[in-house]
């Protein structure tokens, strides 16, 4: 049961993170200001999908895993669970880069295509988007670690069995209960005018041929 909860958990987990992962990548990590020196300075919105390209996808890994989690078990869904965990590192460490270090100004004018003349006149951090970013991969992270605990529980998989299998289990379940229920008074009346031990199992009623006493 706790498994199963685990794993419940685990992809409600996953959707919320893809979709933090997503709204962080489609909002400003970085307000720019370019100026040439011959024009007007212009203002300029660093997105976190473009300071981070691999935004784009992390949210279609978290989303594809939980139809994999669920479907999968044992090795199978902890390798789920490692590719999950490398995502949620792949989200935070350049949104932590944002957070605590200095802008790399020449990263910056490599990403939005300067031309040779302009440089960069300012730069401010925008906290919002690089914040909700590792939310969302502290989010998987937890999600991640739900889906290795839950390894033992069984998949969609474990549960499906084909119709012949089902047909072949009511049978041996019904020949079974046949064989375990005991023999009426009738029947075992029957048995002892049939010359036969109905105490014994051997034969259809017949009782087992004995040694008669020597001498």
């Amino acid at each position: 049961m706790n498994a199963k909860r685990n794993l419940a958990v685990a992809c409600v987990l996953l959707a919320i993170a893809a979709g933090a992962v997503w709204g962080a990548s489609r909002m400003s990590w970085m307000h720019v200001i370019v100026a040439d020196g011959l024009s007007p300075e212009r203002t300029m919105d660093v997105a976190g999908h473009t300071w981070a390209p691999a935004l784009n996808a992390l949210p279609l890994v978290f989303l594809a895993a939980i139809p994999a989690a669920l479907a999968l078990k044992g090795w199978a869904r902890a390798v789920v669970a490692v590719v999950v965990a490398a995502s949620a590192v792949g989200t935070g460490y350049p949104a932590l880069q944002v957070l605590t270090q200095e802008p790399d100004v020449r990263y910056i004018e490599t990403i939005l295509d300067l031309a040779r003349k302009d440089y960069l006149g300012e730069t401010d951090k925008v906290l919002a988007g690089p914040l909700l970013a590792v939310a969302g991969a502290a989010v998987a992270v937890v999600a991640a670690a739900l889906l290795m605990r839950g390894t033992r529980g069984g998949g969609m998989g474990s549960k499906y069995q084909s119709p012949a299998a089902r047909r072949a289990e009511l049978e041996q379940r019904v020949f079974d209960g046949a064989a375990a229920e005991p023999a009426s008074e009738r029947e075992l009346w029957d048995a002892l005018d049939g010359g036969g031990d109905p105490t014994t199992g051997t034969g259809e009623g017949a009782a087992p041929d004995r040694p008669g006493p020597e001498g």
